[in-house]
């Protein structure tokens, strides 16, 4: 496994190793009921997460997302998702529906990608998303002259059906979401399977997030932000603290942003004859634009501490366009 972060993540059936990719002005890939927020016609973002590039097989996800508002409170969104890691790749589909309920009767509706202090945004959603997920393992490249039972020189693979679901409060100023994603009804065959089985409905993770835009008269923005995770199975706990800096251009606007990430995973080492436990921690800056219908953005995620516990240069690029 190529680091201890992504090990944990592994573990999780359908769950798709979550960085910052939601400060690409996406927050419907974290929370479904997210999908379609400040949308009045379809939007289109395709975004690509590599780490080290000089390495062959390094780990690495493709994401496209399509939202798209069918009715005034009706939203549908679609999530594909490709991520790679060496011999062991995870393909998943999913399908959203979303209901918004506007609480001061009236729909957000702008050729605008972004709100301004001068929309009155006041909306409660609910969001079910219901995926397809594949796992994968490649073992057609591996040396047959090795005798292992267990490798088979061909390419294994996994699936089942799982589903999320979410609430969200969106206004002006503060906006709020909740989820659990990874909701499993089918087991795994591997339930049944000696002492060491597992249950596979119980991978279950839940998000709670908070932004709060402040709005000043000369054109600059600033967002305060913070998301919990919780993975059921692991334990795993892990906090984002957020803050991004708009400014107001003609056509769009240009963002910058830094996001911190603590998690619960740790190890513990000697430090000149002292034993430390040092947690994952990571850092991450973030460039964005707006310009009429486009989005463009980058992440550069490194993380913190003397042992290299986690992701470390990790790039993210992402493009989308409203329709």
């Amino acid at each position: 496994m190529v680091t201890i972060l992504n090990s944990f993540n592994i573990k999780s059936q359908g769950f798709i190793p979550m960085f910052n990719e939601y400060l690409s002005e996406n927050l419907y890939v974290t929370h479904p009921a997210m999908v379609g927020v400040n949308l009045s016609g379809a939007r289109i973002q395709f975004g690509v997460r590599k780490q080290w590039f000089n390495l062959e097989e390094a780990p690495g996800t493709n994401l496209l997302t399509f939202e798209y508002k069918a009715k005034a409170n009706s939203i549908l969104g679609l999530q594909v998702i490709n991520d790679h890691n060496g011999y062991h790749s995870k393909k998943s589909i999913y399908l959203t529906y979303g209901y918004r309920i506007y609480l001061n009767d009236k729909i957000w509706n702008t050729k605008r990608s972004f709100p301004t202090k001068n929309d009155n945004i006041k909306e409660l959603s609910f969001g079910l998303s219901l995926g397809s997920v594949r796992y994968s393992l490649d073992q057609t490249d591996f040396d047959s002259r090795i005798a292992d039972p267990l490798l088979m020189s061909n390419s294994s693979q996994q699936s089942y059906l799982t589903f999320d679901v979410g609430a969200a409060y969106v206004s002006t100023h503060l906006s709020s979401q909740f989820s659990i994603k990874n909701i499993t009804l089918n087991p795994s065959k591997l339930n049944n399977e000696g002492s060491n089985a597992f249950n596979s409905t119980s991978f279950k993770h839940y998000l709670f997030s908070i932004q709060y835009e402040i709005y000043s008269n000369n054109g600059w923005n600033l967002e305060p932000s913070f998301l919990i995770q919780y993975l059921e199975k692991t334990k795993e706990r892990s906090s984002d603290y957020n803050l991004k800096l708009y400014r107001i251009i003609p056509a769009g606007r240009v963002w910058i942003g830094i996001s911190y990430r603590r998690n619960s995973v740790g190890i513990s080492y000697d430090d000149n004859g002292a034993i430390v436990n040092q947690y994952y921690k990571h850092l991450t800056p973030i460039l964005g634009l707006n310009y009429k219908e486009y989005m463009f953005s980058y992440h550069y995620t490194s993380n913190l501490g003397k042992l290299n516990i986690g992701a470390s240069g990790l790039h993210y690029f992402t493009i989308g366009i409203s329709l």
